[in-house]
């Protein structure tokens, strides 16, 4: 019985780690179309699993692209330094990353910057 108890157990182990590789593995994003957006955002949600940042870029004929980028958890971001307020709506940024294979205007962030510069978040 102890040896089909641990059988069990490792199993279940297996595939709750290839559900956390499959919700994280680059199946929806393309590690080939690196984007970098400058503009506005529009918006921040601090929720789990996964922080989101909305920002809006601004074309050259005018239209407006309305990105949405995956963020790591907020306590993932806090553990980098990243606070609740470091960004509001209306504050310019700068996001690096990597676009969704399937939808032009969602991406995964790498790194985001603020207006004037300042490293706010870099994966590396």
């Amino acid at each position: 019985m102890h040896k089909g108890l641990s059988l069990a157990v490792l199993l279940a182990a297996m595939m709750v780690s290839a559900a956390v590789l499959a919700h994280h593995s680059a199946a929806a994003f393309d590690p080939e179309i690196k984007v970098k957006v400058t503009g506005i955002v529009a918006r921040v949600e601090w929720s789990s699993p996964h922080a989101r940042l909305y920002v809006d870029e601004s074309g050259q004929d005018g239209s407006v692209v309305h990105w949405n980028f995956e963020l790591p958890s907020p306590v993932g971001l806090m553990r980098k330094g990243w606070r609740r307020n470091d960004l509001s709506p209306g504050d310019k940024v700068s996001v690096e990353g990597f676009r969704a294979k399937q939808y032009p205007d969602i991406g995964i962030a790498d790194t985001v910057t603020d207006g004037n510069g300042k490293p706010l978040f870099s994966v590396r």
